[in-house]
């Protein structure tokens, strides 16, 4: 945990918003379904073994084990109350839930799916290095990170206008960090994509991928089709008779 907030404060608060969290899968609410539909979008094919991050109550672990019924779903929360009701509601042989933290010493098995759904933003700064160090482990080749966190200018917005609403850490996501987080998990930036949910621009959906074949995969000679090949021949007699023109135009303005 950061050294500015000790676990029992943010246990305590993530407890006393479970409620919150029942609502939103009782009554639906479109940030969830935005994301949702973001994860299934873009998650690996056939993913056999998933972890979501702070899950709270395992709507979206349930959702994803639904989705996915040959997989194995993780579920973990920093939060008792939470991990305690998504095991009353949702916990099955293949849904397990965990009340821990991610850490590199969390987990020994590696996962193809990782999903961080509005949660990224709640860890401090401070404990970046170690989540990273986690997902390092544990993603595997092909595997894939999905996150979904509120955008700097809406975090910036909801502290002067929803003050609040503000969690115990809410630390903006960027570009810069976004790409740390690439950088200390050894990830590419497959998407970022900006939703408005509520307001313009207010939430940002990004996917990575760990692709440890990425350079076999570049420098293979890939098999081209006859129409790939048509394709190819009308372009460059395109651009070769372009280029006359080009060369014409050249010389008759530079002399």
């Amino acid at each position: 945990m950061s050294e500015n907030l000790n676990k029992e404060t943010v246990v305590s608060y993530y407890d006393e918003h479970v409620k919150n969290k029942l609502i939103d899968y009782i009554k639906v609410n479109p940030r969830i379904e935005f994301a949702w539909k973001t994860i299934t979008n873009n998650a690996p094919a056939n993913p056999l073994r998933i972890l979501e991050v702070g899950c709270g109550m395992g709507s979206i672990s349930s959702r994803m084990s639904s989705h996915w019924p040959d997989a194995q779903v993780t579920g973990i929360d920093i939060s008792t109350l939470s991990i305690q009701i998504a095991q009353k509601l949702f916990g099955s042989k293949k849904l397990d839930f965990r009340e821990t933290i991610l850490t590199p010493e969390t987990f020994n098995e590696q996962f193809d799916l990782i999903v961080f759904m509005d949660v990224y933003e709640h860890i401090a700064v401070t404990d970046r290095p170690a989540v990273h160090a986690a997902l390092l482990k544990i993603l595997k080749n092909k595997g894939r990170i999905i996150l979904s966190v509120p955008t700097p200018h809406n975090l910036k917005w909801s502290l002067v206008n929803k003050p609040g609403t503000m969690q115990p850490v809410d630390e903006h996501i960027s570009f810069e960090v976004i790409g740390k987080l690439a950088s200390g998990t050894d990830t590419e930036v497959m998407l970022y994509d900006i939703k408005s949910v509520w307001n313009t621009g207010d939430y940002a959906h990004i996917v990575l991928e760990k692709n440890d074949d990425f350079e076999a995969a570049f420098f293979k000679n890939k098999p081209v089709t006859t129409a790939e090949r048509t394709k190819r021949i009308i372009g460059k007699a395109k651009a070769a008779v372009g280029s006359i023109f080009r060369k014409y135009y050249v010389r008759k303005k530079l002399g």
